[in-house]
């Protein structure tokens, strides 16, 4: 696929933007459908012959890169257009307002993923930008930064790959088997196509321990402050019987349920998705954790809020606009009918 001259200017403004003075090579985005992610491999973590030295990937709206200087290793997501960020993975640090930096052993780790990806509100007009990195060997990701975009809701319609310029080893050698999601879901390479596609659940978090011990605290303040009233704990969450039922049907973890509900952030009144007129029917054993265990074992007709660490909810994984990562979720939920596994 040959890249567009559009394309290409677009690119070299974007490199212009951010003030680059690296080497930079424009990568190929498919145009429909719009291109929510990108995700590139790192083959080698340094270069030998610099003593320091930056090498990464940017879009028309951010930067992902990573910066060494002799055993300091840096990885940093710059959003230099954001209003807000949302949320950053632990033992980060704010460069600056635009800007998130966090300092790691690389030592390792010779294949870390870089890995892009967006969540859009039309209806609000802004977007949602996260940058993440991969370690192969421990199978876990780390949230970098998670960053808001006012006015627009543009994914990703330019890329580079780009390095420090005193780096020898060639681009298309540290950077490689680079893709990009499109909004169906579907992964296109464009950049030296690999045996097999990018796969990304489960998002297993390398800060989830730690993150579990600060989602507990803000939960039992919530609680000492009676900000909440589910405080009822069963297996990591929290709950309040909102309505009891004499149905002696209980709900099992391989039925599918149907179910009214609301689901808003804590602490705020964001409803990011609700039932309205109708019901909806899901197989419970397909939602997230928390939805499992609050409902594993209620009776058909009771209503429970439930009050779900980020652990158990979408953790790190930027799900929508409107639920940022590490998000503490509260769902209201009222099972009206399940359906037993055959």
């Amino acid at each position: 696929m040959k890249c567009s001259i559009l394309g290409f200017v677009l690119s070299f403004s974007s490199v212009l933007a951010f003030g680059q003075k690296d080497v930079s090579m424009p990568l190929t985005i498919n145009a429909s459908p719009k291109s929510i992610g990108i995700i590139t491999t790192i083959q080698a973590s340094l270069d030998e012959d610099a003593s320091k030295g930056k090498f990464g990937i940017s879009t028309n709206q951010v930067k992902l890169y990573l910066k060494y200087n002799k055993n300091n290793n840096v990885v940093i997501f710059e959003a230099p257009n954001a209003t807000e960020l949302l949320s950053s993975g632990l033992d980060t640090k704010n460069i600056s307002k635009t800007a998130v930096s966090w300092n790691f052993d690389a030592s390792k780790e010779n294949k870390l993923k870089l890995y892009i990806t967006t969540a859009s509100d039309s209806a609000q007009n802004y977007i949602i930008y996260s940058g993440y990195l991969y370690f192969p060997q421990l199978n876990k990701w780390k949230l970098i930064a998670s960053f808001k975009i006012n006015g627009t809701t543009e994914n990703i319609i330019t890329a580079n790959s780009f390095k420090s310029k005193g780096i020898s080893a060639k681009l298309d050698n540290l950077l490689t088997e680079t893709w990009t999601q499109n909004e169906v879901g579907a992964w296109v390479p464009i950049q030296h196509m690999g045996n097999q596609k990018p796969f990304l659940p489960p998002f297993s978090d390398i800060d989830s321990v730690t993150r579990s011990y600060k989602d507990s605290i803000i939960i039992a303040k919530a609680i000492q402050d009676k900000q909440t009233d589910a405080i009822r704990y069963k297996n990591g969450l929290y709950y309040t019987l909102m309505k009891s039922s004499s149905n002696p049907e209980l709900v099992k973890i391989s039925d599918t349920v149907t179910i009214l509900y609301k689901g808003y952030l804590m602490g705020t009144d964001i409803v990011f998705d609700q039932t309205t007129d109708e019901a909806r029917t899901f197989p419970l054993g397909r939602l997230i954790k928390g939805w499992q265990v609050g409902l594993e074992g209620t009776r058909v007709g009771e209503k429970l809020k439930l009050l779900i660490p980020s652990g158990l909810a979408y953790s790190i994984r930027t799900r929508s606009p409107m639920i940022p990562p590490n998000s503490i979720l509260v769902f209201e939920i009222e099972t009206l009918s399940v359906k037993p596994k055959l």
